[in-house]
């Protein structure tokens, strides 16, 4: 599990977003270029523009360090000096159903199209994200100071201190002889 990283601003979201992209798109790997413009267009782009995007340095600091440390979904790899990345389930589908030569190809000019992920399938991802965002924020938060046990114990120590002042002061007020408490 990435240490602490759901934790980052947006990372969630990030993470959400380039699976629903890499889980959808013609094939299960591509250039790190190719995703971020993908995930930060505006607008539907074809596979050329896609290519030919201008990508800014921020933003593909951004997308890379995504990518790198949630090795639970993405993986990292450079072809021919390009740093690509693939989803993982997407990769190990594609290699599972014996098309292992289109997952990583070899002639990149003419992207192989592969089998998206199922609806479901997409579900699982996202709902894992999920749950390993909700453990993070559950370890951060850290043990309670006092835990419930202790505190029903407190309550109920001065709940029964408390009654037994009350119960003798009615005692002491209904009884038909004088009692002083202080001489």
């Amino acid at each position: 599990m990435a240490n602490g990283h759901y934790l980052e601003k947006d990372r969630l979201a990030n993470v959400i977003a380039a699976i629903q992209i890499m889980g959808l798109a013609d094939r299960p790997s591509g250039t790190l270029n190719r995703w971020i413009a993908e995930l930060e267009a505006s607008e539907e782009l074809t596979s050329q523009q896609l290519d030919q995007a201008p990508i800014k340095f921020a933003e593909r600091k951004k997308w890379q360090t995504v990518f790198e440390q949630h090795p639970e979904f993405f993986k990292t790899y450079t072809l021919r000096g390009d740093l690509r990345v693939l989803l993982r389930w997407r990769y190990a589908d594609t290699l599972k159903n014996g098309a292992n030569d289109a997952a990583v190809s070899t002639d990149e000019s003419e992207p192989r199209p592969t089998k998206p992920l199922s609806a479901d399938q997409l579900q699982v991802l996202i709902n894992t994200a999920i749950g390993l965002h909700a453990k993070e924020v559950e370890a951060q938060r850290g043990p309670d100071k006092f835990p419930p046990l202790l505190m029903a114990i407190i309550g109920a120590a001065v709940g029964t201190v408390t009654g037994g002042i009350i119960v003798l002061l009615l005692s002491l007020l209904q009884s038909p002889h004088s009692h002083r408490l202080f001489d």
